[in-house]
């Protein structure tokens, strides 16, 4: 998400592929958004993004002072970047501990910040870097890359390819064992570490001509019957892909619910290019059809507790400006059951156009919808100071040009989150008076749907095929009529999961009921399936 994520930045209004509406409209529900009423003055998740590449949790003396500048801004959430591109900033019995020099030895930072964090009433959410894995542990003998990147030979390659062959650093959502690797590492921090929640970044592909790993081809080509390579801009392709990343998400939000219910899954979602203004525009915008990250589906099926739309938009530039309000509008009239905390990026605007954007992202929607909070990227580099960038000598609304970081403005920040502050622009000497945006503490809101749940929810693997059940339909259909009809899919190992389901008794029925089993749903429960067959 991080270091990257200023390049794709310089694609921001990138115009991508046109494809038919109408096709992409089959696979996704047209209702509308539900409503959310306003917003309680004593709940908002306030929340800093703490990236891994700058200080912030490495060291004891790190996290007390992130925990104390999380205070004296009035947040109640850190999210920290706790895996980096397959390496662990915490105890893992799966990947390899980061190699970072700042790192000090046998120091386990996610622990350290979950004891002081929590002394201090925030929320500790685990930020990880889901496909991409390539870095500086990469070349560890543990490393997956090192296991499963392109030299491995045949189904052992989980490695991320294009369309012209090039081998990308990412694991391929498309195969089945990269998807279950990655979901086992999720599951390990769930088990092992008293999180609040987990947080997706990079779940997505990185362009629409990504995703050519031969096993993912291989499934697509069963799947459909066909041969060959598909084109990146194949419709029918693009949302295969799409599937696969909304697979990968629906399976790491069923098993840790069935682990730790209470965990909250969130996801930073893109947010690039021009916000769409009418549902319609949603399959026109670069996350749905150029990374191909339907996340606007997974709050609408109910595997995502919370979206962090990376609204990272500069304030001073009217075109990025605009974007960015089309952004919130979007994301706060699309909640349906689920939450969405707008995620400014702050490192790239000055101290008082944060401010103005925070504001008007907790005003409601003009339907009358509230965001539930905001997530700032990021602690380390708060505001253009931090970041290299200042005014330009009398001319405010032009480019940036590179000067010394001012360090201390982070400080300058944190206090005119919570207080009236005042500082002075080192490039052109003038002052700014601030007006704050989190005066007073609040609590994080409450998820209805996790502290008071009333759906249930299934899992299971089905194994009547060989070598595996892959994308097979099962329908679940309610006995006492109270529940709704529900056709499901395997994914490529077989697994199939659903959620929002009424209790109650259903009939669990493979290819058109020459299979069934008789299943029991009760609320705030995962009821695992063992789906074997005679």
């Amino acid at each position: 998400m991080r270091i990257s994520k200023r390049v794709f930045l310089s694609s921001l209004f990138s115009i991508g592929l046109v494809f038919s509406l109408l096709l992409n409209l089959q696979w996704f529900s047209s209702r509308n958004a539900i409503a959310i009423s306003p917003q309680s003055q004593t709940s908002e998740f306030r929340g800093f993004w703490v990236d891994a590449f700058n200080p912030g949790f490495k060291t004891p003396q790190e996290v007390t002072k992130l925990v104390a500048d999380a205070k004296r801004a009035n947040a109640n959430a850190i999210v920290a970047q706790v895996r980096r591109r397959g390496d662990a900033f915490y105890q893992s019995s799966i990947e390899p501990r980061s190699n970072d020099p700042n790192l000090l030895p046998s120091f386990d930072p996610l622990q350290d910040l979950i004891t002081k964090g929590h002394a201090a009433g925030l929320e500790i959410h685990a930020w990880m870097v889901t496909l991409p894995v390539t870095g500086s542990t990469s070349n560890e003998p543990s490393h997956v890359w090192q296991k499963h990147g392109p030299n491995a030979p045949g189904r052992d390659n989980w490695a991320m390819f294009t369309y012209d062959g090039e081998a990308k650093g990412y694991l391929d959502p498309g195969h089945p064992d990269a998807v279950d690797y990655t979901v086992s590492v999720y599951l390990d921090v769930i088990k092992h570490y008293d999180v609040d929640g987990i947080q997706l970044d990079y779940v997505r592909y990185g362009g629409p001509d990504w995703g050519y790993n031969p096993t993912a081809v291989a499934r697509f080509n069963q799947q459909m019957k066909r041969t060959g390579i598909p084109e990146p801009n194949d419709p029918v392709w693009m949302q295969w892909r799409r599937d696969q990343v909304t697979n990968l998400v629906r399976k790491i939000y069923v098993q840790s619910l069935a682990i730790k219910p209470h965990v909250k899954i969130s996801a930073a979602t893109i947010a690039w290019g021009n916000g769409p203004k009418k549902d319609e525009d949603w399959y026109k915008t670069q996350p749905y059809k150029e990374v191909l990250q339907d996340w606007r589906s997974w709050l609408e099926e109910g595997i995502l507790d919370i979206a962090m739309p990376m609204t990272y938009q500069r304030e001073y530039n009217p075109q990025q400006k605009e974007s960015y309000d089309n952004w919130i509008e979007f994301a706060k009239n699309h909640q349906y059951d689920r939450y969405v905390a707008i995620g400014p990026g702050n490192y790239l605007n000055y101290i008082e156009d944060t401010l103005a954007q925070i504001r008007r992202a907790q005003k409601p929607s003009a339907k009358g919808n509230y965001s539930h909070g905001i997530t700032l990227y990021s602690y380390a580099s708060s505001n253009v100071y931090t970041n290299g960038e200042l005014r330009s000598q009398g001319a405010e609304n032009l480019p940036r040009q590179p000067w010394n970081y001012v360090l201390q403005s982070n400080d300058w920040f944190y206090n005119a989150l919570a207080k009236p502050s005042k500082y002075v622009d080192v490039a052109t000497g003038k002052t700014y008076q601030t007006e704050p945006v989190w005066e007073n503490p609040v609590s994080v809101p409450d998820l209805p749907w996790k502290s008071h749940p009333t759906k249930g929810a299934i899992a299971g693997t089905l194994r009547i095929c060989s070598p595996t059940c892959d994308a097979i339909a099962l329908t679940l259909e309610p006995v006492d009529a109270v529940g709704q009809r529900r056709t499901i899919r395997t994914d490529g190992k077989g697994w199939f999961g659903a959620i929002n389901l009424t209790p109650g008794t259903y009939q669990l029925k493979v290819d058109g009921g020459k299979l069934e089993q008789t299943i029991n749903i009760s609320a705030g429960q995962v009821t695992n399936v063992n789906f074997a067959g005679s």
